[in-house]
């Protein structure tokens, strides 16, 4: 097990990376006015209304991973390699989905929709395995934890990616379409975790 002082590092630093990567998001956007010189406002937005849903689909993704994160690492008082391993990959997800943005935001093909909803999977599945590593292991969350210990996994959001996949694979338009699903994702992971909690109860 490492040190307190050690995981004050190792969060400081995923959120660093974190907010990079959202402010990676918006550069594409800050160069528009000068390359579309003469265009209003609401003709520039038109124009460019591919690039501007793409940077918020991925700010509101980004932001929700992180809060995931967030959550599950308030729980955790110590770590161990493992945890630093999946935090390290979990971060080269979010660091590489700027480009996949760019592209989408560009050009809506069904390899730039499956890069884009497969990095935003893989992202998914790394976080909830993470999570899943610090519920099997209570020696490293805080043990006089006043909100209980870490939730087990939920996977609704990586299986709504999923679907999304499936579903781009046959029309990359409506794969996009198919990530509202992903306002579901809490809703249905509450609703399985009270399932649960009532068949163990």
């Amino acid at each position: 097990m490492a040190t307190p002082r050690g995981l004050d590092r190792l969060v400081t630093f995923a959120d660093a990376v974190v907010a990079i990567a959202i402010t990676l998001l918006v550069l594409p956007l800050v160069d528009l006015p000068g390359q579309n010189r003469g265009l209003g406002v609401g003709e520039l937005l038109r124009d460019h209304i591919g690039e501007v849903g793409t940077f918020l689909l991925s700010f509101a993704v980004i932001a929700r991973l992180w809060m995931v994160h967030h959550r599950t690492f308030e729980h955790v008082r110590l770590y161990d390699q493992a945890l630093v391993q999946l935090t390290m990959v979990w971060l080269v997800t979010i660091a590489f989905l700027p480009f996949p943005t760019e592209l989408l935001g560009s050009a809506v093909s069904t390899a730039s929709v499956l890069l884009y909803i497969g990095t935003l999977l893989a992202s998914s599945l790394i976080l909830t395995v993470t999570i899943a590593w610090v519920h099997a292991h209570p020696a490293l969350q805080e043990s006089d934890d006043v909100v209980g210990p870490v939730r087990g996994p939920r996977w609704a959001t990586s299986a709504f990616l999923a679907v999304a996949m499936v579903v781009a694979l046959v029309d990359p338009r409506a794969g996009l379409w198919t990530l509202l699903l992903l306002l579901l994702a809490g809703p249905v992971d509450r609703l399985l975790e009270r399932a649960r909690a009532r068949m163990a109860g």
